[in-house]
């Protein structure tokens, strides 16, 4: 037999759910929103938010990184704050012409420490073309898939030049790798299958991937990226923190943008 107290709070937890489950669906959804806020989930307005600037500041700088690769650089906003808060070289990979000309004239000002790169990176070596639309250069990417999203509008191709990352680095007589940072709309298994041979030889310390809507269409999970990176552990970005995350979790393979690195374990 129930005791009242009990009684009570089934009858109250009873009628909360009836209240949200049918009325209130914009209060739930403010309320759901504010929760995904707080675990990392669409922070996307500057690099504060993203938890990218504390990353830099707070986990990257005190390791002392000497080589920083960013993949899908665009205008250089990333490579720019860790060449600025860093002693690091930062190599910065970008296809879209017009966006190559911008961060290269942008980097200039740190000399030889910036390496810029007007190729994309993928699992082939060759040329691909590129989706892309003028006025929203940062959803660019080799997929067409990711135009399945409503806020994407790729109308534009540009042949460009890829390349994969364990061959640059070959060609270019790299001795080490420090961090990784993919951001490439969609495209992320391509750039791990062409950077296998460079993370099992130099154990880069982290890799950071962007995790997003993209890949709902390119058939990716976290836990797919987990196996692919299998001796790194999990960590998820929020806006002045990182915490570690089970990439089995569902709640760690939602398809919103967040800012995953993977730490070598």
């Amino acid at each position: 037999m129930l005791k009242p107290k009990n009684t009570l709070f089934r009858f109250i937890s009873n009628f909360l759910f009836w209240i949200f489950r049918h009325k209130f669906f914009r209060t739930q959804n403010i309320i759901f929103s504010a929760i995904l806020h707080a675990r990392g989930y669409n922070n996307h307005s500057n690099n504060i938010a993203s938890g990218e600037s504390f990353f830099i500041e707070k986990i990257l700088l005190p390791t002392n990184p000497k080589i920083c690769i960013d993949i899908g650089a665009n205008i250089g906003d990333y490579s720019q704050e860790i060449l600025e808060k860093t002693s690091a070289t930062v190599i910065a990979f970008e296809p879209l012409q017009t966006q190559y000309n911008y961060l290269k004239s942008r980097l200039q000002v740190f000399g030889n420490r910036a390496i810029t790169v007007n190729e994309g990176v993928s699992n082939i070596s060759g040329h691909m073309d590129i989706n892309y639309h003028p006025e929203r250069s940062e959803h660019a990417s080799f997929s067409t898939s990711i135009n399945k999203i409503d806020y994407v509008n790729n109308e534009f191709k540009q042949k460009s030049k890829t390349t994969t990352l364990d061959d640059w680095i070959n060609q270019h007589k790299i001795s080490r790798v420090d961090f990784i940072k993919i951001d490439v709309e969609g495209f992320e298994k391509e750039v791990l299958i062409g950077a296998s041979k460079t993370i099992l030889s130099f154990k880069p310390k982290f890799i950071q991937i962007e995790f997003n809507w993209h890949q709902l269409f390119r058939d990716t999970t976290l836990f797919y990226f987990s196996e692919i990176l299998s001796n790194y552990y999990v960590y998820q970005l929020l806006h002045n923190n990182w915490i570690k995350r089970d990439p089995k979790d569902p709640f760690s393979n939602i398809y919103l943008y967040s800012n995953f690195v993977f730490v070598h374990k």
